[in-house]
């Protein structure tokens, strides 16, 4: 009976003393990020032996909400990171330092001034000045999205580092559980080790964690690509886009070296919200911000070409040129030798869209427009190559023609050539809108050179006694092969006929005016039209009445001019050219006219600019909004499982003070058999 004792109080004492260790554990690690307090169980011994035993240590943990606390760090980190960058760019958008609508609005604030006093040499250059500093504004505004990016691929590096050592460290400690667990001992730390790891982990990529011996971690990413598996880690590398070389690519290689694209299956987490920011956000802002600049320029260079300069010449571009954007050919094509190009015949119907060519046959292709996902095939565009060749007009949309193994197509306002056979497969990349605001520049420093005058006149004569007025001249060709810029003499006179009709006669020479055949709406040659007020009366010259060719006129003309009212007959307009009209100003003020014309795809570049804040401030607030709603979510599944694997001290000192009891108890039966055990000696030797 006292052997039993004594065995009962020594295994009483060893069993509160590892009670106690496990409390003080507790207690010195209550700050321990990660940490989950542990409880021991214990238990009776096996019949027929009695006493008590230490059969585990626990630790105290919800796998559902660990889990759960995973996931939603994934999220509110995804979301903050989107939050973060997007904010940036809304602030740059509505700075009065960077906004590119106030620069507008104070270039043409200085347009008006033109407008008023053309002649006036210091209004001129302060235009120019102020054209200069809009497109310093653009380019400053590109360069500020383009950093952004390059700030986004160098964390994107970062991230991908620290992901690999997270994920080689998971697998070590898998190696690690599993020996101490094979061979009977205590893992906890090493679990809780493990569980904050794969917490970090999710803070960068989307995890799911699957355990089929409870003992070993294997942790998938995203969509199900196998970060670690066992003690083998996945490698994660960055690398320049197949498609885009701007753009970072993320790749996946496993412990059998199988490589996969995965950048778009990280799920949530750090890395997909830059990259969602990245793809949904910023590329697009760079898209339109440069279809705002190139819609800007050429619209400003077709207006002011149209007008003559202080020196009697017609106008030249006032921006430079812009009239190609960027292809790129997928890095894996089979047939690396097709060039490729990018032009615009109709600015004002381009996307902000990038697009991806991609040929599917030897003679079929598909083009996807990326900003949409719409998918436009060969067999729905109409092939031109059955018509002749003067007549496969490439100035419209939903169009192609093959000569040889050259390709065009013709699609929303631009116009792709491919030179040489694409290979089934091959891909590019077409970005008509990506540069334009990093080419933006002004051509003219010389403010003599501001066309801003009308180059022709248009006078009523003298005897006219109907009320029809001139209300405007449009010229209606800028290239610099059209007549009017190739110099052809301009002196004509419309007379209004009693018919309600009117001709057209050329008086160069007064005492022998020639009339001109004119060509009507169905493409006849007629010598009269019937007036209309308020519609443009266009000049397309046929040729004399005799039947000749009315010279050097016969190249024909390219304006119009409206009038409005009603003219009597015998009524005459004469118009010719412009001599020494410089203090005209019906130029800049058709230039500062185009502030409110519907210019960017039906729309102004003021309307076009506020449409990209507002869409960016919107996105801006939803991202504000979605990342306040994950922290809280977050610190609500946190504060759940605290409550459940936290150190409660309050709760510790009691256990403390029970398990000292005990142990001191322990000791009090180890004492009672030390003197039953004196008294049978003694009585021995009695």
């Amino acid at each position: 009976m006292s052997s039993s004792i004594l065995n009962i109080g020594v295994q009483a004492l060893n069993a509160n003393q590892s009670a106690l260790t496990t409390v003080g554990q507790n207690i010195a690690n209550v700050n321990t990020e990660g940490y989950s307090r542990q409880t021991v169980i214990f238990g009776t011994q096996d019949p027929p032996i009695l006493g008590v035993q230490v059969q585990d240590i626990n630790r105290v943990t919800d796998q559902f909400l660990v889990r759960q606390v995973w996931s939603d760090t994934s999220t509110f980190n995804s979301n903050e990171a989107f939050s973060q960058k997007i904010a940036l760019l809304d602030s740059m958008l509505v700075s009065e330092s960077t906004s590119l609508s106030a620069s507008m609005d104070s270039y043409f604030a200085s347009l008006q001034q033109v407008v008023d006093d053309p002649l006036y040499i210091a209004n001129r250059e302060l235009f120019l000045a102020e054209a200069q500093s809009l497109t310093n504004s653009f380019n400053d505004f590109d360069s500020r999205l383009r950093s952004q990016t390059d700030s986004i691929n160098t964390e994107i590096r970062s991230m991908v580092q620290t992901v690999n050592s997270i994920t080689q460290n998971i697998a070590d400690l898998n190696v690690q559980i599993g020996t101490l667990e094979t061979a009977g001992q205590n893992s906890n730390e090493l679990q809780d080790r493990r569980d904050l790891l794969v917490k970090e982990l999710s803070g960068y990529v989307s995890t799911n964690v699957i355990s089929q011996d409870g003992i070993t971690y294997n942790v998938m990413m995203g969509d199900g690509q196998p970060l670690v598996v066992g003690s083998s880690a996945a490698t994660l590398q960055v690398r320049t886009g197949d498609a885009d070389p701007t753009q970072l690519d993320i790749y996946m290689t496993n412990g059998s070296g199988v490589e996969a694209r995965v950048t778009d299956q990280l799920g949530e987490g750090s890395i997909g919200g830059m990259v969602r920011y990245r793809d949904e956000v910023l590329q697009p802002t760079i898209n339109e911000v440069g279809r705002l600049a190139l819609v800007f320029s050429e619209t400003m260079n077709e207006q002011h070409r149209k007008g003559m300069d202080l020196n009697g010449d017609m106008g030249q571009d006032l921006f430079r040129d812009i009239r190609s954007g960027e292809v790129t050919a997928n890095a894996n094509n089979k047939n690396l030798n097709v060039s490729a190009s990018v032009g615009f015949y109709d600015v004002g119907a381009l996307t902000a869209s990038d697009y991806r060519v991609e040929a599917t046959g030897v003679d079929t292709f598909t083009i996807t427009r990326l900003s949409d996902g719409e998918k436009i095939t060969s067999a729905e565009l109409s092939d031109l190559s059955s018509l002749p060749q003067d007549e496969q007009d490439l100035d419209q949309s939903g169009v192609f023609v093959r000569d040889g193994n050259q390709l065009t197509i013709s699609l929303d306002g631009m116009t792709m050539k491919f030179n040489g056979q694409m290979s089934r497969g091959d891909s590019f990349l077409v970005q008509p809108t990506r540069s334009a605001a990093q080419l933006m520049d002004v051509e003219i420093t010389n403010p003599r050179m501001l066309a801003l005058a009308s180059p022709l006149r248009v006078e009523p004569a003298t005897t006219n006694s109907g009320n029809a007025e001139i209300t405007n001249v449009e010229i209606t060709a800028t290239q610099d092969s059209s007549p009017l810029r190739q110099g052809v003499p301009v002196n004509l006179e419309v007379v209004f006929n009693a018919d309600g009709s009117y001709s057209v006669y050329d008086v160069r020479d007064e005492d022998n005016p020639q009339q001109i055949d004119l060509i009507d709406a169905e493409g006849n040659t007629v010598s009269a039209l019937s007036y209309v007020a308020g519609e443009p009366i266009s000049f397309s010259l046929a040729s004399t009445a005799d039947g000749q060719q009315a010279g050097d006129l016969a190249d024909g003309y390219d304006f119009s001019i409206t009038l409005t009212n009603q003219p009597n007959a015998g009524d005459r307009f004469t118009i010719e050219r412009n001599v020494d009209g410089y203090s005209d100003n019906s130029n800049a003020l058709a230039m500062s006219n185009l502030q409110n014309a519907e210019t960017v795809d039906g729309f102004s570049y003021q309307d076009t600019y506020g449409q990209m804040l507002a869409w960016v401030g919107t996105q801006a607030s939803t991202a504000e909004i979605a990342y306040n709603s994950s922290r809280s979510v977050l610190q609500s599944s946190e504060n759940a499982l605290q409550s459940v694997a936290g150190v409660n001290l309050d709760e510790e000192a009691a256990n403390l003070v029970r398990f000292q009891q005990a142990y001191s108890a322990s000791a009090q039966l180890i004492t009672a058999y030390q003197t039953i055990f004196d008294s049978l000696i003694s009585a021995v030797r009695r």
